[in-house]
C-alpha cells in the first residue's frame, strides 16, 4: 500500500507537484497520458512498437484485484507521470515509469522514484528492480543520480537495474540538492511573475 509523507514536492522548474496513489476514477487521465505518449517513448516503456500494449496495461492497472500499486504525479492540475510497482517476492518489487512527453527533464521520474523507494521501504521491500532498454539513457541516469545503491546488468540491449531502498547519506544529499535547485527555480519564477 502506498503511504505518502507530507513533504512538498517541486519539479525542477520550481512548480509544485502532488504525488498520490491512483484511484479508479483516474482511468480517463491515465488513459490520456498513455494516449498522448509518442511511439518512441511507448517503445522505451513497453519494449515493443504499436499501442497494443497500452490497452492491456491499462486493464492490468485498473482491473487487477492483486495488481500493482500505482503512484501518480500531478502538477498544474495535469497528470505528468506514473509509476507502477508490483511485488515480486517478500523483499523485491518491480517498478516501471511513464512520463508525459513534454515533462521530460523536469524531475518527474526522480520524484516518483524517491516516493516509490520510501513507500517500498516502509512495507519491507529492500530492492526495486526495473527493466530498462540500454539506449534509454535518461531513465538510467535517473536511477544513477538518485543516490541509491544500484547494480546494473546488461544483456542484448536491455538493462536490469537493481536498486536498494535504503536511504543512505548519498540519497539524502542527492534529494537535498535537487530540492534546493527546484526551490531556487520556484523563487526565481515568483520574482519574474511579480514583475
Amino acid at each position: 500500500m502506498i503511504t505518502l509523507e507530507d513533504a512538498p514536492a517541486l519539479l525542477a522548474d520550481g512548480r509544485p507537484a502532488t504525488l498520490r496513489p491512483m484511484i479508479p476514477t483516474d482511468w480517463t487521465a491515465v488513459e490520456a497520458l498513455f494516449g498522448a505518449t509518442s511511439e518512441a517513448n511507448l517503445y522505451t516503456r513497453f519494449f515493443t512498437t504499436g499501442r497494443g500494449a497500452v490497452e492491456s496495461h491499462l486493464r492490468h492497472l485498473f482491473d487487477s484485484v492483486d495488481g500493482p500499486s500505482v503512484l501518480l504525479l500531478e502538477s498544474d492540475g495535469r497528470l505528468m507521470g506514473i509509476a507502477d510497482v508490483e511485488r515480486i517476492d517478500s523483499v523485491t518489487s518491480e517498478v516501471a515509469f511513464l512520463v508525459a512527453d513534454d515533462a521530460h527533464g523536469l524531475g518527474v521520474a526522480t520524484l516518483l522514484l524517491e516516493q516509490v523507494a520510501e513507500d517500498a521501504r516502509h512495507t519491507g521491500v529492500e530492492w526495486l528492480v526495473a527493466d530498462v532498454l540500454a539506449v534509454n539513457h535518461p531513465m538510467l541516469t535517473v536511477f544513477a543520480d538518485a543516490g541509491f545503491t544500484i547494480a546494473v546488468e546488461t544483456d542484448r540491449g536491455e538493462a536490469v537495474v537493481r536498486l536498494s531502498t535504503v536511504r543512505t547519506a548519498e540519497v539524502e544529499a542527492a534529494s537535498h540538492a535537487r530540492h534546493v535547485r527546484a526551490e531556487q527555480a520556484r523563487q526565481l519564477n515568483a520574482v519574474v511573475a511579480a514583475g
